[in-house]
């Protein structure tokens, strides 16, 4: 992801802090369009009411000059989120440097709650966009600005209260599962041998409710491959250990287990197909990234997965059948990263 769009409105705010945080205490409005917010200031911090009737991407943020970012590897934010009507928004965050250069992360996105959360990024390799080259490097030290926000797509409707927003030397680390959604919007690809047969959808199931379901008819004696894949949101598995997911198979004869890959940005495939091993009944594993490998059809520049590069997820299968024709399907719900 190359590109960003955001438009940004905020106001000035003074946080307290103490111990290893820095405070970020000097808030400037930003110009908005594209959509209606109206901030209010509280006692807890600021709180702002939005509306969005198009479906062109646009950012709801608040705006502070920082230096010496370098030395923070991390950001805090204490916030609430209430939506009225319209998909879940994503934490983003913008910094601008030196010479126009502008970096940026996305986070997952964000469930609405009647408590208080408290968000963590990483503040390290942000990604550059698209207004400069892809290569350029985050430099911490050079950063100017930064921007904490919402991105907002389609139409949606809700009330942001944000609270603290505080920078940090501590490394980020996880507190939560990083959930990938599943939904009927879930973006989902699907490649196989020619010769099988294959379709994949979202469907929902009793117990579990929306569920990844992929479903594929194999030659007998050839080697084949099923490889559906779903979008992960954001894609900065920074901090995380694993792959968890819930599932349950019917695999033809002769094929042991699931094939599951993470995807790296510039294609590179990691793997396992040994850990997830068929049954039908509802099953969860964890599986470690330490126990994934590079794929001996993939190749990859350095070697090894990239937790700020995985794009997509696959679960599916390969392997020779001895069955005529190998019918199978796999079920997938519950799939998350986690810490």
């Amino acid at each position: 992801m190359r590109w960003l769009w955001w438009v940004a409105v905020g106001a000035v705010l003074t946080i307290t802090v103490s111990g290893d945080l820095f405070s970020v205490d000097s808030w400037r409005p930003v110009p908005a369009a594209g959509l209606q917010a109206k901030w209010q200031r509280t006692p807890q911090g600021w709180r702002c009411a939005f509306v969005k009737t198009g479906e062109e991407r646009r950012l709801l943020a608040l705006e502070a000059t920082v230096e010496g970012l370098d030395k923070f590897p991390s950001l805090l934010l204490h916030h609430r989120l209430r939506l009225v009507k319209g998909q879940a928004p994503r934490l983003v965050v913008i910094a601008f440097g030196k010479g126009n250069a502008i970096w940026f992360r996305l986070g997952p996105p964000l469930s609405p709650t009647d408590e208080v959360a408290e968000q963590q990024l990483p503040l390290t390799r942000l990604t550059p966009t698209a207004l400069q080259s892809v290569t350029a490097t985050f430099y911490p030290s050079q950063v100017q600005r930064l921007q904490v926000g919402l991105l907002l797509d389609g139409a949606v409707e809700g009330i942001w209260e944000v609270h603290h927003i505080t920078l940090s030397t501590k490394p980020f680390k996880p507190t939560r599962p990083f959930v990938v959604p599943l939904s009927p919007e879930s973006r989902l690809s699907l490649g196989h041998h020619p010769l099988a047969k294959v379709t994949t959808t979202i469907v929902k199931q009793e117990k579990v409710g929306w569920c990844w379901r992929t479903e594929f008819a194999l030659v007998g004696g050839q080697h084949m491959w099923v490889l559906p894949s779903i979008v992960v949101p954001g894609g900065d598995l920074t901090g995380y250990r694993g792959l968890q997911l819930t599932y349950r198979t019917h695999l033809p004869a002769n094929i042991k287990a699931l094939l599951v890959i993470l995807v790296e940005q510039d294609g590179s495939h990691y793997y396992s197909d040994w850990l997830a091993t068929p049954t039908t009944e509802w099953r969860t594993v964890v599986l470690p990234f330490s126990e994934l490998r590079l794929g001996g059809w993939s190749q990859d520049e350095n070697g090894q997965l990239d937790l700020d590069q995985v794009s997509s997820v696959v679960v599916g299968m390969h392997g020779t059948t001895t069955e005529t024709e190998g019918r199978g399907w796999i079920e997938v719900a519950n799939l998350a990263f986690v810490p």
